[in-house]
This record gives C-alpha cells, structure tokens and sequence, in this order.
C-alpha cells in the first residue's frame, strides 16, 4: 500500500487521523513511518525547548526514535486497533480495513522508558489520557509494560510490536 491510499482527515478520536482510501486486508503493509531519526536525549532537548511544534517521536528501539512526519503524527492511537508496527518502522494492517476507515495503532506497544536518560535529563515519561472510545479503553495511553499481562502476551505471541519491544519483553 503506498502513501497515496492515505489521507489526513477530522477524526472522532483526537484532532486530525488517517484514513485508508482504499481497503486493506489483514496482514497487508499499510506504510513505513518516517520522519527524522534521533536519540531520546535528543528528543528530550527539542521538548524542553520547544523548538518544534508538533513533534511526535515514535520508540523504534530502547534509544532511538523517529520524530515523525506530519502524515505518520496523524495516525491516532486506539486501544481496539486495526494495525500494529511490526520491526522497526513498518505498519501493518492487524485485521481488514475498510475504505474509509481511520487508522490505528496502540502507541502503548511502542513505549518503553529508558529511566535512566529521562531521570538524568528530568524529564518526565510520557502518558496521556486516552480518548479512543473504544469497548476495551484502557483509560491512559502509557508504557508497555503498564499494560495487563494478557494484553502484553497477546502482542508478543502474535508478535504485534516492534522488535526492540519484542526482544525486551518476550524474554
């Protein structure tokens, strides 16, 4: 699936999401997300400086993130999502997608602190209320290892995160 069969629309979860233009079968890769690659003490400096509106880093593995593109920033969380990324980058479709359907996928599979670089620089580990309005809301977007142990090993036997969550957590 490429860029193109996305778009940005008004979404009922949270400011703008992204929509698929066409369907999307289970399995199939929605897009790659791509922005600027950094460190978190990087990230961390942009925060606290506000230097850049709209900044939204995406964990790629235990240091190093994605400050992501405007298209990839719009994609909402959920926490009934219909795609999960899969390696460092890659988003896939967790079950059909239909045209016109927005896009999803539980951030909480992409968060796990590095305690010792936020404490160092005192910056405090991201959460954030959810408002997905689905059956199973959790209430709060937060990290992986927050999440139920049943949640956490239905995303690690179906391997639906990525693989420095993968690696950290399936041990």
């Amino acid at each position: 699936m490429a860029q193109e069969n996305l778009e940005i629309r008004k979404s009922g979860i949270s400011g703008n999401g992204v929509f698929a233009k066409k369907a999307i079968r289970t399995g199939e890769t929605i897009c790659f997300m791509q922005g600027k690659l950094c460190t978190l003490s990087e990230m961390i400096v942009v925060f606290d400086d506000d230097k850049k509106e709209g900044s939204d880093p995406l964990g790629i593995d235990d240091d190093m993130y994605i400050d992501l593109e405007e298209l990839y920033r719009s994609i909402n969380h959920s926490c009934d999502s219909n795609a999960f990324l899969k390696g460092k980058n890659e988003l896939v479709a967790l079950r059909d997608i239909t045209e016109h359907e927005e896009i999803t996928y539980d951030y909480s599979t992409t968060m796990d602190d590095n305690k010792e670089v936020i404490e160092e620089s005192g910056a405090e580990l991201w959460t954030v209320e959810c408002n997905c309005k689905s059956r199973n809301c959790r209430r709060i977007i937060d990290q992986f290892k927050t999440l139920s142990k049943e949640v956490q090993a239905f995303y690690l036997k179906n391997k639906f995160a990525p693989d420095f969550i993968l690696r950290k957590f399936s041990q």
